[in-house]
């Protein structure tokens, strides 16, 4: 309990610290035996695990028992895990490393150290690294939470994962993170049934990561905020960043129904999660309006500022378990998400604050 230093609720990674990434995959390696048929070897997407006990560069001056502490962009895990039978001379398809470092690609925005932003519990990473970029997709530093959130929030979620996706290794695509999702609207179901997909949509992605191949969404998908960015207007929220902020992966480039697309309008899960959350933004405003029309208290909401940042986090996540209930993703684990980067300081919101709404074009 100790070692256990806390920033934004969330343990700081640290030398002295239980934490650790564990299974990111995939981390595409090229295996023996090499044949005319494969002459570099055979693909094959390996999990791979970092810990926070292989901690190097870290702080000087400021330590926890007596051990560095992580920081953006100059501190890494010196070693993985997982991909040593990717033996053969090319190894990792990218990198060209096996049990290569680990990088973080998210931080707290607010809490530094030495002048560098600390890394924390659920903070994305990046494994197998040469240099940049590394050789896997992101996938969370799992740590510990403290406050009413103290739980291992996406210990099962991770779990589901780390079973699940052994499976896309007959992936004819191993050596990209995702195959494409709609080549053509056959394959869709299929891929929508993939039992590795399906456990993925529990880890959320920053937007910023939406077109990258090795760790973002995959082709033909969008990433789309699960607490809608339009909320968050530049001139209350100048601390917002819509790159930054968690995404989930849904299909459907647009989210207009009427778009042309060689897909069922039942494929689309991105018009789908707006359905659901454009419903519930509307309903609270014409609720204000409403009250406020009959002369009631709007307890200083109004038709522009209907909602509270808990109520559109609340509505996101119950659209993600309405469109993806097959993943089966706890609401703690998403809601622990969303949370470590809207209650950061620097964007600074409560489950109380009041955000902005629309009822035109409404999620974005």
């Amino acid at each position: 309990m100790a070692n256990q230093v806390f920033a934004n609720m969330m343990e700081v990674s640290c030398k002295a610290a239980a934490g650790k990434a564990i299974c990111a995959f995939p981390d595409v390696c090229f295996t023996p035996p090499l044949t005319p048929a494969t002459p570099p070897g055979v693909p094959i997407p390996y999990p791979n695990t970092g810990m926070a006990s292989d901690a190097t560069d870290g702080s000087t001056s400021v330590t926890v028992s007596g051990k560095e502490v992580m920081l953006k962009n100059k501190s890494y895990f010196k070693k993985s895990t997982g991909d040593e039978a990717g033996s053969a001379p090319k190894k990792g398809v990218v990198t060209s490393k096996i049990t290569g470092k680990v990088y973080f690609n998210a931080w707290s925005m607010d809490v530094k150290i030495e002048g560098e932003n600390v890394v924390r519990h659920l903070d994305l990473t990046t494994h197998n690294h040469g240099s940049v970029p590394g050789n896997s997709p992101t996938w969370p530093y799992l740590d510990d939470m403290t406050g009413p959130q103290k739980i291992k929030a996406c210990g099962d979620e991770m779990t589901a994962v780390t079973t699940a996706c052994p499976e896309c290794q007959t992936n004819k695509h191993a050596d990209q993170d995702c195959p494409e999702v709609y080549s053509s609207a056959s394959k869709n179901k299929g891929y929508a049934d993939d039992p590795c997909v399906k456990a993925k949509r529990c880890m959320l992605v920053p937007y910023s990561k939406q077109n990258n191949k090795k760790g973002g969404c995959c082709p033909g998908q969008t990433a789309h905020h699960i607490v809608p960015k339009h909320h968050f207007p530049k001139a209350e929220f100048p601390n917002y960043d819509q790159a930054a902020a968690p995404c989930v992966c849904v299909e459907g480039y647009s989210w207009h129904r009427n778009c042309k697309a060689p897909f069922r309008k039942a494929d689309k899960t991105h018009p789908d999660m707006h359905d659901l959350q454009d419903a519930f933004e509307r309903s609270a405003i014409n609720t204000v309006n409403a009250t406020a029309a009959a002369g009631g208290d709007t307890k200083g909401r109004s038709a522009d500022h209907a909602m509270k940042y808990g109520e559109a986090r609340d509505n996101g996540v119950n659209a993600h378990e309405q469109i993806f209930s097959d993943s089966d993703c706890s609401p703690g684990c998403l809601e622990a998400q969303i949370n470590a980067y809207h209650r950061q300081k620097s964007v600074g919101l409560r489950d109380g604050s009041l955000i902005h709404t629309k009822a035109v074009g409404a999620a974005e």
